[in-house]
């Protein structure tokens, strides 16, 4: 299911959803009974417009006292709702049933709703003035930067420790072990990389628990790419968020962005698989050899082919059959 946006007026508007910034920062909340962070926004109540239900969920999920406020766009998900930008100039105590902020220049890594909020994030971004601080905000957050007055010193740190890693024999473990979790983001455990992988700056990888990847791997990581746990990745795949204007006048000013990639647990990416920009794939996935995947892959599905397309879900069936052949290797006596 694709999130659409509409500009001409809607009826029956179930949800608001407010893309906030604080202090440079964008604004994320987390509920009480969750361990997950989201936007701002809730439920249009009973004889309340959508503006005013905005600004209410705004007050309640962030404490705001002070703030603008402006519609952007209406979208469509598994209902109507409605989105908007708002510039917070005051916060107040949290008392409702947010149990606490999180200010961000991106999306967390754990999020309430994978599927829907970014795509969201990323329309906001693209369609309001938001003002930054830095090129490097800008970069990390979709919005347009400058690719040649980036830092250099990140992006050379990456690339030499990459190059380090490449070099390593294959007793070496400790070594790639620290290499890694000194130049990815966030490890976890258990992971594995055969070299060799290249990447932009590496801060912004995470990948989680018994993560592995096999040779010649790339990764764009001009803005997240977020694996969760048990990912596997066959060689030469490359994960790529940065992307180009169409308009060759602005593409040829150096001008870019990047949309982060977001992989769920227990997916399997086969050989030459390329995912980009702004991709989300579910959990409980296989994504077929050679794939190039342009759009959001659910979850409990295998997908294939350019562009990447769900084939099947993944059933009981499967999980049958390769039990029995699981139980049949283990009846063996090596």
């Amino acid at each position: 299911m694709e999130v659409k946006f509409y500009k001409e007026e809607k009826e029956n508007i179930k949800y608001v959803v407010i893309v906030a910034r604080y202090k440079d920062s964008f604004v994320f909340c987390k509920h009480k009974d969750r361990t997950t962070y989201e936007l701002p926004g809730g439920h249009v109540e009973a004889n309340e417009d959508i503006l005013t239900a905005a600004k209410r969920e705004l007050v309640e999920e962030t404490g705001a006292i002070r703030f603008s406020i402006e519609f952007v766009s209406y979208y469509a998900y598994d209902a109507l709702g409605a989105l908007f930008y708002a510039e917070i100039e005051e916060l107040g105590k949290l008392e409702y049933e947010i149990e606490s902020l999180c200010f961000k220049d991106y999306m967390p890594l754990e999020i309430t709703y994978p599927h829907i909020q970014p795509r969201l994030f990323t329309y906001v971004i693209q369609n309001t003035n938001i003002k930054f601080g830095s090129n490097f905000k800008r970069m990390v957050a979709g919005a347009l930067y400058r690719s040649n007055v980036e830092d250099a010193k990140m992006h050379k740190k990456a690339v030499a420790m990459a190059m380090e890693y490449n070099k390593t024999m294959p007793d070496e473990l400790d070594k790639r072990r620290k290499i890694i979790k000194e130049l990815f983001g966030s490890t976890q455990e258990h992971f594995y990389i055969e070299p060799s992988i290249k990447m932009d700056y590496g801060f912004n990888i995470h990948i989680g628990d018994h993560f592995y990847a096999n040779f010649d791997c790339v990764f764009l990581d001009v803005a997240p790419i977020i694996f969760g746990d048990s990912v596997y990745v066959a060689p030469r795949c490359c994960f790529y968020t940065a992307g180009h204007p169409i308009d060759a006048e602005v593409r040829n000013m150096d001008l870019e962005y990047g949309y982060p990639i977001r992989v769920g647990s227990n997916v399997w990416f086969g050989g030459s698989v390329v995912v980009n920009p702004g991709v989300t794939i579910g959990s409980n996935v296989v994504i077929g050899s050679g794939s190039v995947v342009t759009k959001d892959i659910p979850s409990n599905v295998v997908a294939c082919g350019n562009p990447c397309r769900v084939i099947r879900e993944i059933t009981e069936e499967d999980k049958s059959y390769w039990n029995k052949q699981k139980d049949a290797y283990f009846q063996e006596n090596f």
